[in-house]
């Protein structure tokens, strides 16, 4: 009981001591970090000054005579004095103590020119800061000479234009032994596959002759390969000569499980050459990027006629099947397949095509007929139709056929591709299938088309 009063002393004095050492905790912690901020400040007194928003340019200059590293001598024989130009005063002690000093000189007083880059895509005989050019005495006597621009490839002139791939051959053609000789000599510009070189091969052929097409050597690991291959083909008079057309096909090889790719073509009429005998002629043709489908057996005229047809580069070929039935009075078309056709949208996938057939009679619509839409852009139709003519000889009427390609777009809009016509009227291959099909009467008559490309127009 007499312990008892003594105990809330003893708790007061424990509270005031351990208040007592966080206080006296606290005050020797700022004691350290005012003397950590006394320290640093001291050490970078030296270095604080008032700095412009800017830089500023020692306003001193001082005039030091140089030595030129190569005089020229005067008339007198004499050395000229030397050139003395403005210089600036060294660095001063405190930079080389380390101490770091800036000027107090405004800077509206020590203003700076502005230099100009020069234009974009042009060099100019001006010196540059800082060129090394800029060092060495001018070559003039005592003028000065203005710089001639000089502008590079592929500026603001107008940008590079790319190379079409190009084939060389030489023909030579020998009357005594009529034969004729074709040298390949090489192909430059090939375009670039999956990697930076390709090898390729060419092959030769004589239409309209069912002969196996010759093949030169594979060239491996270029897009410029080099043949000088020569092959002789026998001919039996120079009539037949000018009746022939030379096939140059460009190929790439692959690997043996895929096919080797169609890199172009190019077609060389006979007829066009006036032949010397016992000189060569060298020619280069651009190569075609679509593969013109030819029969095994086509007729000179069919040939000429082929080539006389304009050959699109991007709009497809279009294989069709027509047949006169004179007793029906009616004509049956089959709408076979198409290949390479144009791309003419961005947008990703595969769009869908159809065939849109009319007959004309004397300028106005009999008929019309539509193919299913096929998704690709080879697509496979095979679709039969018949159409009803007037009665009558069918030379006598002004009939014709028109193909339309359609291209199918979203939201139910649609594109032409290109057209196909024929008729007694027709342009190329047009008139030619025509009439083999009036001439044969019952028979089917079966040909290639080129399509004809068409200006993009929407159409609902």
């Amino acid at each position: 009981m007499g312990e008892t009063p003594h105990l809330p002393a003893f708790l007061g004095a424990g509270l005031s001591l351990v208040c007592f050492c966080l206080l006296l905790r606290c005050a020797m912690h700022c004691h350290r970090s005012k003397k950590h901020c006394l320290r640093e400040r001291h050490l970078w007194a030296p270095v604080q000054a008032v700095v412009d928003p800017g830089l500023g340019v020692p306003s001193r200059m001082s005039v030091v005579a140089i030595q030129q590293r190569f005089p020229e001598r005067r008339a007198d024989g004499q050395d000229p004095r030397p050139a003395a130009v403005p210089t600036c005063p060294g660095p001063p002690e405190d930079v080389l103590r380390g101490h770091a000093v800036l000027p107090s000189t405004p800077l509206s007083q020590t203003p700076s020119p502005v230099v100009q880059p020069p234009p974009r895509g042009t060099v100019s005989g001006a010196r540059m800061p800082g060129d090394a050019s800029s060092l060495l005495p001018s070559s003039g006597g005592g003028g000065t000479s203005s710089p001639r621009p000089h502008t590079l490839p592929g500026g603001p002139s107008g940008p590079l234009l790319k190379p079409q791939p190009c084939l060389r051959f030489t023909l030579l053609y020998v009357p005594p032994a009529a034969t004729l000789t074709v040298t390949v000599v090489g192909v430059s510009h090939l375009p670039k596959g999956p990697r930076a070189s390709r090898d390729s091969y060419v092959k030769v052929r004589l239409l309209p002759k069912p002969a196996a097409p010759r093949r030169t050597a594979l060239c491996r690991k270029s897009l410029s390969p080099e043949f000088r291959e020569q092959f002789h083909f026998g001919l039996r008079s120079p009539e037949e000569l000018a009746s022939l057309t030379l096939r140059f096909a460009v190929y790439a090889k692959r690997s043996h499980s895929l096919k080797d790719s169609f890199l172009g073509e190019a077609l060389f009429p006979c007829s066009q050459v006036a032949w010397s005998r016992g000189v060569s002629a060298a020619f280069a043709r651009e190569l075609s990027a679509t593969k013109t489908k030819l029969g095994k057996c086509r007729s000179p005229r069919d040939t000429a006629c082929a080539l006389a047809a304009p050959q699109p580069t991007s709009a497809g070929q279009l294989f069709l099947l027509l047949q006169y039935q004179a007793l029906a009075s009616r004509i049956k078309v089959l709408v076979c397949k198409a290949e390479n056709l144009g791309r003419l949208t961005r947008l990703p996938g595969t769009p869908d095509h159809s065939v849109l057939v009319r007959l004309y009679h004397e300028g106005e619509v009999l008929a019309t007929k539509e193919t299913k839409a096929v998704v690709g852009y080879s697509p496979v139709w095979n679709a039969p139709f018949l159409f009803s003519i007037p009665a009558g000889d069918i030379w006598e009427q002004r009939l014709s056929l028109e193909f339309t390609v359609v291209q199918a777009r979203l939201c139910a809009w649609t594109c032409t591709v290109g057209r196909v016509l024929i008729g007694a009227d027709a342009p190329g291959m047009g008139q030619v299938h025509w009439k083999e099909m009036c001439s044969r009467g019952n028979v089917e008559s079966a040909r290639w088309h080129a399509i004809r490309p068409d200006r993009p127009q929407l159409s609902p």
